[in-house]
């Protein structure tokens, strides 16, 4: 069993070929530091995996810890998470434990080095895991590395009970009453107190401020007041999350198993039809276009002599509606992200990523800074200085867009995004802009063309879009058109987001990324689904390597 610090979100079994006679299985889990979700909700997703294995003398040889050297210090939470770790296992399958260092390629080998000495000299850290048996490995990215510690845990004949297993379903305890549950439950009531605390002060401020008609400052407070209130709530509602027993986790995991595989169905049964009727689709526009192209060349003679020709309703069908030049035009958003199919780029100012050859990371003195994918490998790309390029194949797939290009000068866009047959917006920085899309999303663009900051094209016309003029108070539209579930939840229990960044897979009903901010405070924080497990583990790794960045101190060229 391998146990993340971060990125997964599930319970993953993965088979390996140790031998041409062997197959061992790998269990993946989610880690106690995940951001999306509760440290309530991770171990009631590993208790529920671990204690129904158990039941079905399916047993561990061994687990697998990871942590990432290229972090500064053991956080708090971090050690808390570390200490839940160890009552969920026990100390009897400490022994079957490699806790191993990744991430080693972001950090010099000295410091690395002094961070993992301290790791394993302080029993609050690994040093009593170690003392109990443990080892530490180093964990690189080679197939070598991985495949040593696979063989550590896997040439024995000594398979494991961990704690919560043997707590769950041989004493029947509730998962409250388990060593890790205790744990995790003794948190939350600290938590919950602290926070109970912190908001009676802001009440005994906001009498304060009361007394002294102080409006502004009572709508502060009671903004605060009402931020731990919902703090409250939800340690709560973790704590009675926890008061269940392993039939009532079971049949709450089977409940959602139904649940996913009736909405995966329905999913299927959808992008099938939607895939026919794109096909259907372009192969209408590759028509339109050659009809297009016949009356173009037809019409050029005519067209010197008089600027001016009456326009048919028929191609004004044809054509997406036209600029608008808006007052007021958004900032930049720092950070682009966008996916298409197998294809992805993810940019920042201080970290860039991708996977495919185009667009480059730098071209000349000149860095990225946004991207976004089309169709069959199309791609627009800004640079540093105000400067764009795009892939060859550009205005074949995107003629519209081309021409207004033509037009008003590529190095003039200020933000271009573009999305499944021909659909695309882009604004020029004098306020112009150019859209193709549904006639709902069309009026949108055209209402709010200048103050747009991030749009995302999904499956079967779905969208997404954020406008603003500030970049932590932005609002969004949205229209799902019922895919994207996890996207849909987060949105349902999230409020007040300002989404920085989008990026909706046309390829897909489920994968996206979004980079937002919330009212709790003004740092950048990222969600993403993935099927792909590569692409799952690239995002993660670029929003690490990102956090990373921004807290070491800027240094200038001597």
């Amino acid at each position: 069993m391998t146990l993340r610090q971060t990125g997964t979100s599930t319970v993953t079994v993965y088979p390996y070929t140790l031998s041409p006679s062997r197959t061992v299985y790998l269990i993946d889990t989610p880690g106690f530091d995940d951001t999306n979700r509760s440290d309530t909700e991770v171990l009631d997703t590993i208790a529920t995996w671990l204690g129904d294995s158990y039941q079905n003398k399916i047993l561990l040889h061994g687990i697998i810890y990871l942590h990432r050297i290229s972090d500064v210090r053991m956080q708090g939470s971090a050690k808390r998470n570390l200490l839940t770790f160890k009552e969920l296992c026990g100390e009897k399958a400490l022994s079957k434990v490699i806790l191993a260092t990744t991430m080693w390629d972001k950090v010099e080998e000295q410091e690395g080095a002094r961070r993992e000495k301290e790791l394993q000299d302080r029993p609050e850290f690994w040093g009593w895991m170690i003392s109990k048996g443990s080892s530490c490995h180093q964990l690189d990215n080679t197939a070598e590395s991985k495949k040593r510690i696979v063989h550590l845990l896997a040439n024995h004949d000594e398979p494991v009970a961990t704690d919560i297993q043997t707590q769950l379903v041989d004493e029947r305890r509730r998962l409250d009453q388990t060593s890790a549950g205790r744990e995790l439950r003794s948190e939350l009531i600290r938590e919950r107190e602290k926070w109970e605390k912190e908001r009676e002060e802001i009440r005994r401020q906001m009498e304060e401020a009361i007394k002294k008609s102080d409006r502004e400052a009572q709508e502060a407070l009671e903004e605060e007041r009402e931020r731990y209130t919902r703090m409250i709530k939800k340690a709560e509602k973790n704590t009675n999350a926890l008061r269940s027993t392993m039939e009532e986790l079971i049949a709450r995991r089977d409940k959602k198993v139904v649940e996913i595989e009736k909405r995966m169905k329905e999913q299927q049964a959808a992008h099938d039809k939607e895939l026919k009727r794109m096909k259907a689709e372009q192969a209408r526009i590759e028509k339109e276009k050659v009809k297009l192209g016949k009356k173009s060349s037809e019409k050029k003679p005519r067209e010197k002599k008089s600027s001016k020709k009456p326009t048919s309703k028929k191609s004004k069908e044809q054509s997406p509606p036209s600029e608008d030049v808006p007052m007021e035009i958004a900032p930049l958003s720092p950070y682009s992200v966008s996916k298409y199919g197998e294809r992805f780029v993810l940019t920042n100012p201080k970290v860039r990523h991708r996977n495919s050859p185009f667009p480059l990371d730098q071209a000349g003195s000149e860095w990225r800074e946004s991207a976004s994918f089309g169709d069959d490998g199309t791609w627009i790309a800004r640079f540093s200085e105000k400067s764009w390029k795009m892939s060859q194949n550009f205005t074949r797939y995107y003629p519209y867009v081309g021409a207004k290009i033509d037009s008003h000068g590529l190095n003039n866009l200020d933000v271009c995004f573009l999305g499944p047959l021909q659909r695309h917006f882009a604004r020029w920085q004098d306020g112009r802009v150019c859209y193709h899309a549904s006639a709902d999303l069309n009026a949108q663009f055209k209402t709010l063309g200048s103050q747009i900051v991030a749009v995302a094209f999904g499956f079967g016309d779905s969208y997404i879009f954020s406008y603003g003029t500030d970049l932590f108070k932005l609002r969004h539209c949205r229209d799902l058109k019922g895919y994207y579930l996890g996207l849909q939840q987060f949105f349902d229990q999230a409020k007040a987001l300002s989404i920085i960044a989008i990026a909706l897979d046309p390829m897909s009903t489920t994968d996206y990324i979004i980079v937002y901010t919330h009212d709790d405070d003004e740092l950048y924080h990222i969600q993403w689904h993935c099927a792909g497990i590569s692409i799952s583990v690239a995002i993660r790794d670029w929003w690490n390597l990102t956090i990373q960045r921004y807290k070491e101190p800027e240094t200038n060229p001597s």
